[in-house]
């Protein structure tokens, strides 16, 4: 594997657990399939990664690659999310990481973040009709709980390019037998909490660090309070070396009495170009 190899030649020993490639060019590709009341739709985005040395830790230099525009069925907070970032597709954005790969600021933070919500913005339907109505207050409201995040939630969110990427907590530990956690997850009706088991094995010259979670949870739907069952899966594979996250896939499956299961799968792969 072309990336894991480079990481081996930068490795030293006794290097700290985050110890990316320098001045390459890595790409993260991440693919995501939704199914909702018998539709599935497609996602996918793409962004390119040059992480560089700093006096305080490192730069990652973040490039954003141009995809489809989202349809205006997607109203889930992901794809709006996704419409945010696409509207700083072709611009750099530099973060600045702490020697663990904390991101620690971002350069022009207000600029990037106002373009952020002008993409969100951009979704919001001119139509009057009821569809149209409700769309356009759904944005209105995510709207109006990002607008006056503070800088630092703001730089929370927009570390999300790259703070996934990278799992040194992960690497320095090593594997670790089962344990219980505690998972945040979202579904179509909102945010959970749910019990589940945290282990991290070795395969493959990787550390695989897997959660599984499921429960009962009782949701805010769109007609009241709904009863159902949310499970999640979540797998990393982590280079030990450096520290970064080759592979991830996230599968959350939703089940409400009366309709079909609501199930989403993403999966991001890193790796150079």
């Amino acid at each position: 594997h072309a990336l894991t190899a480079a990481i081996l030649l930068t490795a030293q020993a006794g290097a700290a657990s985050f110890t990316p490639p320098l001045d390459r060019p890595l790409r993260a590709v991440t693919e995501a399939t939704r199914t909702d009341a018998g539709v599935t739709r497609r996602f996918t985005n793409a962004r390119r990664i040059v992480f560089r040395r700093a006096a305080n830790g490192y730069r990652a230099e973040v490039t954003i690659e141009a995809g489809a525009p989202a349809a205006e069925s997607d109203d889930d907070p992901a794809a709006m999310f996704r419409a945010g970032f696409a509207r700083i597709a072709g611009r750099t954005i530099v973060l600045h990481l702490d020697p663990a790969g904390r991101v620690t600021a971002i350069d022009d933070q207000a600029m990037v973040w106002k373009a952020f919500l002008d993409g969100i913005t951009a979704l919001a339907p001119a139509g009057t009709g009821d569809v149209d109505r409700k769309r356009a207050g759904r944005i209105r409201a995510i709207l109006a709980a990002l607008a006056p995040m503070p800088r630092e939630r703001q730089r929370v969110t927009l570390a999300s390019l790259v703070e996934p990427l990278i799992a040194a907590d992960v690497a320095a530990a090593g594997e670790s037998p089962p344990r219980p956690v505690r998972v945040p997850a979202t579904s179509p009706y909102g945010a959970v909490q749910l019990d589940g088991i945290r282990a991290v094995r070795r395969s493959g010259g990787r550390l695989v660090a897997s959660v599984s979670a499921a429960g009962e949870v009782t949701m805010q739907g769109p007609d009241g309070q709904i009863a159902g069952h949310v499970a999640i899966e979540t797998e990393r594979q982590v280079d030990p070396a450096s520290g970064l996250v080759l592979e991830t896939r996230d599968a959350v499956r939703t089940e409400m009495p009366g309709a079909p299961p609501a199930t989403r799968l993403t999966v991001t792969s890193f790796r150079a170009p």
